[in-house]
């Protein structure tokens, strides 16, 4: 009975451990990138200055640091945050995006609520 008792809480501890295995670690993403495009339901003008708007990325640390050139702002607002990363997914500030980085550009993609028809935004990032 104490083997059987032994082994159920073994067994308990082995199942409530917590996995790092489900952070990706992207090299990629390291760095600063410089927004060039935002694709949405935003109101700004069509001569809007992206590039006051920056992502800097540290995947050991997990952090990102958000600057924004005014009160507009696309990821969250200025500031330095945790982010989750999937493999495909990250989660900044509680936002959720799809990513896909190509040479020297990234591309952001909202995932948005589909009962909410104007959340949509899609944004382009080059590496500075």
């Amino acid at each position: 009975m104490k083997k059987a008792g032994f082994l159920f809480v073994l067994l308990i501890m082995l199942n409530s451990c917590s996995s790092d295995d489900d952070y990706v670690v992207d090299a990629a993403l390291n760095g600063t990138w410089v927004l060039n495009r935002a694709s949405c339901f935003c109101g700004f003008g069509e001569d809007f200055d992206f590039t006051g708007h920056k992502l800097m990325f540290d995947s050991s640390e997990q952090r990102v640091i958000v600057e924004n050139s005014d009160d507009t702002w696309f990821v969250a607002e200025s500031g330095t945050y945790t982010f989750a990363n999937n493999g495909n997914t990250i989660i900044i500030n509680g936002r959720q995006y799809i990513y896909n980085i190509s040479a020297n550009s990234m591309e952001l993609i909202f995932v948005d609520n589909p009962d909410i028809a104007d959340d949509e935004i899609n944004l382009r990032y080059d590496k500075n």
